[in-house]
């Protein structure tokens, strides 16, 4: 599944970049990755009543000199957010206290990742345990939230794209086109990713988001975003979101504004499921 995977999420390179290379081929570039974790209760988003983490893992070519490079940025969906190594057990605690240490979904997307940053992209995955620890108090269930946490993610990366610092020194200083971006959100990471697609355009679209991916989506909210390619992608054997109501994102918005040109897909994967798209 992850290689058909591959091939869809490609949808995301080919509206960021000129050529589209062949999906199933690594690209011919060395590849290196950092994390950066600024605590678990770093940030305090507007639309939430607790703070949460700043944490993440960037993948890019080892030689920088040709860029600056389009950007892709993951956001994991809902899941326990702490576990005990000793025991295996979990909860959805934060921050995670005693023995409990946090599950690192984030890196679950590292395969793919590593995969286009060999073709020439910069890849960052973005933490969001804390919000899935009480999301379900909030009355959008934390989707504005997630929206937030990632524009907060690209203001660290626009500063460290212009200016440099802590942790990357002057690495990436001018290396990140912040104007060719794609997103990708997986289950309530995908309704994640539309109302942050929607926040950014609020604030004057100081990022350009150039196309969205919903992966197994939840879509409890029903925002609709025009203007944007989006691709939704719903796994037919989906047991979490079995209702597959991540259509609703194709669905609402193919007709919602007459002169919207930007394109729209649906794609049921046949014998995909919820989870295994995460390692």
């Amino acid at each position: 599944m992850k290689k058909t995977f591959i091939v869809y999420i490609l949808f995301i390179s080919a509206l960021v970049t000129a050529q589209t290379p062949d999906p199933g081929i690594s690209g011919p570039l060395a590849v290196a990755s950092q994390s950066y974790d600024f605590g678990p209760e770093a940030f305090d988003p507007p639309s939430f009543p607790d703070a949460v983490e700043v944490t993440g893992n960037v993948h890019y070519p080892v030689d920088l000199s040709g860029g600056p490079y389009p950007v892709l940025l993951f956001l994991h969906g809902r899941h326990s957010s702490c576990y005990n190594p000793a025991t295996s057990s979990t909860n959805i605690s934060w921050p995670c206290t005693g023995s409990f240490v946090p599950i690192p979904s984030y890196e679950g997307y590292d395969y793919l990742a590593e995969h286009f940053a060999s073709l020439g992209y910069i890849v960052i995955s973005v933490s969001a345990n804390s919000i899935s620890s009480t999301d379900n108090f909030v009355s959008d269930y934390g989707m504005q939230a997630r929206g937030e946490l990632l524009q907060h993610h690209l203001d660290l990366w626009s500063e460290w794209n212009t200016t440099g610092g802590d942790p990357f020194g002057d690495t990436f200083v001018g290396k990140l086109d912040l104007s060719n971006i794609g997103t990708m959100g997986h289950s309530r990471g995908g309704e994640g990713v539309i109302f942050h697609a929607l926040y950014n355009r609020s604030l004057g679209s100081p990022y350009g988001i150039n196309a969205v991916i919903t992966l197994a989506p939840v879509d409890f909210n029903r925002q609709i975003l025009t203007g944007t390619p989006i691709l939704n992608i719903a796994p037919y054997c989906d047991g979490d979101v079995s209702d597959l109501q991540g259509v609703h994102f194709y669905d609402d918005s193919r007709y919602a504004e007459v002169d919207d040109e930007a394109p729209k897909h649906g794609l049921l994967l046949l014998g995909g499921n919820h989870n295994f798209f995460n390692t």
